[in-house]
């Protein structure tokens, strides 16, 4: 019973981090919906780029979830501190490069994605103004990854929070310039992310080094290691390959139902959203799983690390099980509720149907692959990621949808065959490890060995 306090304590408060993301976005977009449909076109087509965006650089954010996790167990927080120092400044690297790409890459991406002349007129200073954005993004996903690995979830969750009610108002405020505000229209909701993400930035940088600092010392300088830089660099492209290549079979997944017409793109639209609630509790118990895995490999309890990760994994698929009944009983309101075209809600309502049917299977992708990457088992899941989208979900997609003419249940059939199988080489990856030999990444660091000699 304690075990399963610590995972829900754990679970909880990321899973309302997630919620309060998505939630976000649908608001958003019922507020922006009022300034036309090119503006609606703009935010999806932006969000889809931005997200590819973010997959490239998140990878810092991952390894230091896990490296430091490992720290927290093995009380060598001086190199999890050193390590945070890494990805801080990796961070500022890639927000250069982002911010002077902003200046010059959105239209030719908007262009190379099709987009036609309204599209670029209005997408092109929309884009570039979330790429700022991203810049600050990058930022909170470090120190929230810092954070969680120390086991503070709560913390995240309220920022996450704030962050999002501030998004929200001021979406509201400065595209419709209410309260004596200028009207900036799609402009207005640009700028209203970068204004909500530098803010929850500042909060993050307090957090960190004033309240952190009382039990961490992270103000303290920790004395960079090239061994250490190495080993985040690694650990880093490795997961940033791994969200790369999802991100890119879900770009080649959107891009096929895009040639199906209105229709298709609208329930596809529709069942996406959906379906995103329903990853909501995978993600937090996955969180979950890679954050007590990590501090159980520190502290060298290797078997409790094991046990761990698969009692989360059953408390995550009881949520699952019953999101998956939810879906069954009720997909036809739910599909409703975004369309009352009969035609569009009841395509979508198929699709429904079929991610239903998967649920177990995505709860135990995520969550396993959250354990794995608790032990750093990295190398395993980009090249699971790699193989499982480049060599299965995107010719799938494509054949079944182009080849076979099955349209977008084609497409959502190959979704639904690819979470299946990379949910069971998860399973079995993790079910099949020798747990005996795990230890914590070290790097070979002189900081690890000086604490070590000190213990």
């Amino acid at each position: 019973m304690q075990l399963v306090k610590q995972i829900l304590r754990l679970a909880i408060p990321s899973i309302a981090t997630f919620s309060s993301m998505t939630f976000t976005g649908l608001l958003i977009l019922m507020i922006i919906g009022k300034l036309g449909a090119e503006a609606i076109a703009v935010v999806g087509i932006t969000n889809i780029i931005i997200y590819n965006l973010w997959a490239l650089f998140s990878g810092v954010q991952g390894a230091i979830n896990y490296l430091v996790a490992q720290n927290y167990g093995s009380h060598n927080m001086r190199q999890g501190n050193q390590r945070t120092q890494i990805a801080l400044l990796i961070t500022a690297v890639q927000g250069v490069v982002l911010i002077a790409g902003s200046f010059f890459l959105p239209y030719a991406i908007l262009l190379v994605m099709g987009s036609n002349d309204t599209i670029l007129d209005l997408g092109t200073p929309y884009l570039q103004v979330r790429m700022l954005a991203l810049v600050f993004t990058m930022f909170n996903t470090v120190f929230f990854a810092y954070l969680r690995a120390v086991g503070d979830t709560k913390t995240p969750m309220t920022l996450s929070l704030i962050n999002s009610g501030l998004v929200v108002c001021l979406t509201y405020v400065l595209a419709y310039g209410e309260f004596g505000f200028p009207e900036l229209g799609l402009q207005g909701a640009a700028w209203s992310i970068v204004i909500a993400e530098a803010a929850t930035t500042l909060m993050c940088l307090i957090a960190h080094f004033r309240y952190q600092n009382e039990t961490f010392q992270t103000r303290s300088w920790v004395p960079i290691e090239r061994s250490q830089v190495r080993l985040v660099l690694f650990e880093s492209m490795k997961l940033g390959a791994m969200e790369v290549s999802n991100s890119m079979g879900m770009l080649v997944f959107t891009a096929c139902i895009t040639h199906l017409g209105t229709t298709a793109i609208a329930a596809n639209e529709i069942a996406l959203n959906v379906l995103s609630f329903g990853f909501m509790p995978s993600n937090g118990f996955g969180a979950a799983a890679t954050i007590g895995i990590g501090q159980e490999i520190g502290k060298g309890h290797t078997s409790e690390a094991r046990r761990f990760g698969l009692v989360t994994v059953y408390l995550g698929l009881i949520f699952m099980a019953l999101i998956s009944v939810v879906f069954l009983l009720f997909a036809t309101p739910l599909a409703k509720l975004y369309t009352t075209d009969e035609a569009v809600y009841t395509t979508a309502v198929s699709l429904i149907h079929l991610t239903a049917v998967v649920q177990l299977c995505t709860g135990a992708n995520i969550i396993f692959g959250g354990g794995l990457r608790g032990v750093g088992d990295t190398t395993f899941l980009s090249k699971t990621a790699l193989m499982s989208n480049w060599l299965f979900f995107i010719p799938c997609s494509v054949i079944l949808t182009q080849v076979f003419d099955f349209g977008q249940t084609g497409a959502w059939t190959a979704l639904c065959m690819a979470i299946t199988l990379t949910a069971a080489i998860n399973t079995l990856r993790y079910l099949k490890l020798d747990w005996s030999k795990l230890k914590a990444k070290s790097g070979k660091s002189k900081t690890a060995a000086a604490a070590a000699m000190h213990m």
